[in-house]
């Protein structure tokens, strides 16, 4: 007669019959984990790594996105279009979304690449804007308006992200 089959007398070490020392420290304490409860410092640490962020990561960035955009527009206006100021343009947009995500702080989150898009859009509407308004007012004032026009690009993409943060990101 044949002995019945165990799976103690199959395996010589089965990890799930015995949890041993290297199990987490939940199962062989018997315990649950608790909340990490932060301190005063520790909310004043999160609150001053958002704001250098924001003011060197965030507003550069959007910055560096909108004067790109706004100085394509001048190629409307000059009606010449040269390959080298257009690559340079993708490759410092390309960066300036990089600053952008790194100062939102959720670079690995695509859902966050809708604030980026919201500068693109906002600054091409000003772009546009300033191409309409050369054409009824006279003299030169593309950088008067680039600054004016920088805080409401701003504002669009910190509404943007207060909306996803808010949302989830559900569209």
């Amino acid at each position: 007669m044949q002995k019945p089959f165990k799976t103690e007398d199959a395996l010589p070490f089965c990890p799930l019959s015995d949890v041993g020392e290297f199990a987490p420290i939940t199962v062989r304490e018997d315990i649950t984990p608790e909340a990490v409860v932060l301190t005063d410092g520790t909310h004043f640490a999160d609150a001053m790594l958002a704001t250098i962020k924001w003011v060197f990561l965030f507003l550069p960035g959007a910055a560096a996105i909108h004067f790109l955009m706004m100085g394509l527009s001048l190629f409307v206006f000059y009606k010449d279009w040269f390959p080298e100021p257009l690559m340079g343009a993708v490759v410092g947009a390309i960066i300036a979304t990089f600053m952008v995500m790194f100062g939102v702080g959720k670079l690995g989150d695509l859902k966050y690449l809708k604030v980026a898009g919201t500068i693109f859009g906002a600054a091409t509407l000003a772009g546009i804007c300033y191409n309409l308004s050369i054409l009824f007012v006279p003299g030169d004032f593309f950088g008067w308006f680039c600054l004016l026009t920088l805080p409401i690009t701003i504002l669009l993409a910190q509404i943007v992200k207060l909306k996803i943060d808010r949302d989830g990101g559900a569209s």
